[in-house]
């Protein structure tokens, strides 16, 4: 959603592969605000197309049916910041995330917030049937919100797993984890904390393997 950096366009990019790996013909909608050099081929992530894109999928959207919802951004306590071509433009904030997400509580969902701060909007969040992965807590940035490389290391961290499609959405994270605090510890940077939250009616299918979840009919 942020301009200033190839890593968010990137991040999605990453995730689109990983899904894909699993079920070439999930439905993917996708948004971003493309930094200097990149395509320009989708859709302009804005406050107002990420809500029409929502609405949509909560109109298509049948119970057995999974979303994954995948944010990267720049990131401001309490914001999801949004930019394209260098203007910042209207943020997400928690109350409309939740929301848009509002109208798919009977629907699972798995929320991943790659962006500092991004603990903020877990409590806005939860609901019993959605898992809910942030890059940090509430309080911290992540890798000091420098994202030189091709990706953030958060959803490289997720989503660059080798085997992750075969581990559970809970030990998926919990790699994720491990691999951000050795980073940390190596580069001697203060911990960001990502943050799990799994709802009572998600923790059934939190348990299962990430490709099983996903396949789902």
């Amino acid at each position: 959603m942020h301009s200033q950096a190839k890593a968010f366009r990137n991040d999605v990019l990453l995730a689109e592969q990983r899904v894909k790996e699993i079920d070439p013909n999930a439905l993917m909608l996708k948004l971003a605000n493309p930094a200097r050099d990149q395509p320009t081929d989708w859709p302009q992530a804005t406050a107002e197309n990420f809500a029409l894109v929502m609405s949509k999928t909560a109109e298509v959207a049948r119970p057995r049916d999974r979303v994954l919802l995948f944010i990267s951004t720049h990131s401001n306590p309490g914001l999801l910041n949004i930019s394209a071509g260098g203007k910042n433009l209207q943020p997400l904030t928690p109350q409309a995330l939740s929301d848009a997400l509002a109208p798919l509580n009977k629907v699972p969902v798995l929320v991943v917030l790659s962006a500092c701060y991004s603990g903020a909007f877990v409590e806005p969040l939860k609901a019993p049937n959605r898992v809910v992965i942030t890059a940090t807590d509430a309080r911290r940035t992540s890798f000091q919100c420098k994202y030189g490389g091709n990706h953030t290391p958060f959803a490289e961290a997720l989503f660059g797993q080798a085997g992750g499609a075969s581990l559970s959405v809970t030990d998926w994270m919990g790699e994720a984890q491990k691999s951000i605090a050795a980073q940390e510890k190596r580069r001697k940077l203060p911990a960001s904390q990502p943050l799990l939250f799994v709802g009572e009616e998600a923790k059934a299918w939190a348990n299962q393997p990430l490709k099983h979840w996903l396949q789902a009919p």
